[in-house]
């Protein structure tokens, strides 16, 4: 094992006793802390085929409350779950997968008679938010500076801009209700460890919350976060979404390995942070309708996202959100611009 290798290791270990003591100060004083350090690589973005269209139900009459910042801890006690050693290999979301697991409720989207709701909430997509000189041999396309991302946030911030989770988006659609003026979502994919070390510090000095799209088979490896990590996010009131097992092309996958990759994502989010996750982002930013059906049978996903320049977000295109993809050095006013314009 080289040096470099070997350092890393002891970073996710660092890490990992870091947010053990982070969530048990959590858990007394109702404040979080500020995280640590690692190495490289990240995906390709594609556009998305085809619409799916799910019938709908009964209505749900109130919205989920919209989430910003750290929660007030409420002294509730933790699922009891099993210690966390790698993915959950799983070909179904059954809560019995992973004992003492939480399930979202179904969905069943605004009533039929309802109006239909066309909402305009800008999601903007990151991968790593990184010194150039610490991304290795990472896309140059998918590694921000931290300094630029502070000061996206900074203008969003002064502009009366607030998050939402994804997941808090998918319940308002159903709920048939807009969600406060000004709000907006941050995602970031794959798991690596800057979204912990950097990206998660940024985010809480704006009291903000972002939606981290997890590689089941990447927690713990040397260049993405360890489950304490994942763990310490969730529990701070960030979401934990799927990005599926191995970050495979779902729509080149026969149908057993579609639902595998999708349900393990799932049930390893679920083995971690003790809740099913709600969203799912593509792989590659790709889908198409044999693919988001395999979504939706999946229970707990009740929304997906694939790239593109944001836009529209309906129930019925809930598997199929388009997301903004942030460029390296997008300016602050020029993302703002793109923000207003979105969030009309």
């Amino acid at each position: 094992m080289n040096g470099a290798i070997r350092a890393r290791l002891v970073r996710n270990a660092a890490g990992a006793l870091f947010a053990t003591v982070l969530i048990a100060a959590c858990a007394s004083v109702g404040g979080v802390a500020s995280p640590t350090q690692q190495v490289p690589r990240s995906p390709a973005a594609a556009a998305p085929s085809a619409t799916i269209s799910i019938p709908s139900a009964a209505p749900v009459p109130t919205p989920t409350p919209t989430p910003t910042g750290a929660p007030t801890p409420t002294g509730a006690p933790t699922p009891s779950l099993p210690v966390f050693t790698g993915a959950v290999v799983a070909t179904t979301c059954d809560p019995s997968v992973v004992p003492g697991s939480s399930f979202p409720p179904i969905l069943a989207g605004p009533s039929p008679r309802a109006k239909p709701l066309t909402l305009h909430v800008p999601i903007l997509e990151y991968h790593r938010i990184i010194p150039p000189d610490e991304a290795g041999r990472s896309l140059a396309g998918l590694t921000m500076p931290p300094e630029i991302f502070t000061a996206q946030m900074d203008a969003l911030s002064k502009a009366g801009w607030q998050t939402i989770t994804l997941a808090t988006l998918a319940d308002d659609l159903a709920a048939g209700v807009t969600p406060p003026s000004h709000s907006f979502v941050v995602t970031i994919d794959d798991g690596w460890w800057d979204s912990y070390d950097y990206a998660y510090p940024i985010l809480l000095r704006h009291d903000y919350v972002a939606t981290f799209f997890v590689i089941a088979d990447r927690i713990g490896q040397p260049s993405f976060m360890p489950a304490d990590q994942i763990k310490a996010l969730a529990a701070a009131g960030n979401e934990i979404g799927d990005h599926t097992w191995h970050h495979d092309r779902l729509t080149a996958l026969q149908p057993k390995q579609l639902t595998s990759e999708i349900d393990t994502g799932a049930a390893t989010i679920a083995a971690i942070t003790g809740s099913w996750p709600v969203t799912l982002a593509y792989p590659d930013g790709k889908t198409n309708t044999r693919v988001m059906a395999a979504v939706a049978a999946c229970k707990s996903l009740q929304l997906a996202a694939v790239e593109g320049r944001g836009g529209t977000e309906t129930w019925a295109n809930r598997y199929r959100i388009s997301r903004i993809e942030v460029a390296p050095f997008r300016t602050a006013s020029s993302l703002l611009a793109e923000v207003q314009r979105v969030g009309r």
